[in-house]
């Protein structure tokens, strides 16, 4: 099965890296970067909000594969 999101948890943050055409098309038409940080090709997501973010990418149909 092809993952959407690559996730990683780099302790105070976790990196969420979108792997398919799909969920790169999802964060640019849905997500506000105004607010968001990015380093290199993943978005920097503090580890307060990270899960919530992990559980609406679900609902919206994502994978997400995991590394720590």
């Amino acid at each position: 099965m092809t993952q959407d999101f690559l996730v990683t948890d780099q302790a105070g943050v976790w990196l969420f890296e979108p792997l398919s055409e799909a969920a790169r098309r999802f964060m640019r038409n849905y997500l506000s970067f105004e607010e968001l940080l990015w380093r290199d090709q993943a978005l920097v997501v503090d580890y307060r909000d990270a899960g919530a973010l992990a559980e609406d990418l679900e609902d919206e149909g994502f994978t997400l594969a995991t590394r720590h």
